[in-house]
């Protein structure tokens, strides 16, 4: 089990700083990656599952959907996680690592979601 937390905390630390400060703990047990970057990959896993169960609970078939629109929506969808990181780093505002988490959600749900409309060849 040792073995395993390592190589998982080696490939959260090729991805993210792992500051013991930014990130969340269970039972003492400090995650892989930070709140944010946590934030992240689960709203983009559910950004993801949330896609393909429309698409087989429905079989919703949307029209293709025009990869302009797919990068406007992400760069939206970016403008929280954007101004948490830059308003941070000039020293305005450094919120919680509820709020870091919190403000990342749009920007993992779209690329989420993003992600399995390629892979359904919905956008092209």
């Amino acid at each position: 089990m040792d073995l395993l937390l390592a190589m998982i905390f080696a490939i959260g630390g090729v991805i993210c700083h792992q500051r013991p400060d930014r990130s969340f703990f269970i039972d003492g047990h400090q995650f892989p990656v930070c709140a944010r970057c946590t934030g992240l990959y689960l709203s983009g896993a559910i950004g993801l599952l949330g896609w393909w169960a429309m698409k087989l609970a429905r079989r919703w078939r949307p029209t293709a959907i025009d990869p302009r629109l797919a990068v406007r929506l992400l760069l939206i969808a970016a403008i929280p996680t954007a101004i948490s990181l830059i308003s941070g780093a000039i020293g305005w505002w450094d919120g919680s690592n509820l709020a870091r988490a919190l403000l990342a959600i749009p920007l993992g749900a779209s690329a989420g979601a993003i992600a399995a409309a390629v892979s359904t060849k919905d956008l092209r």
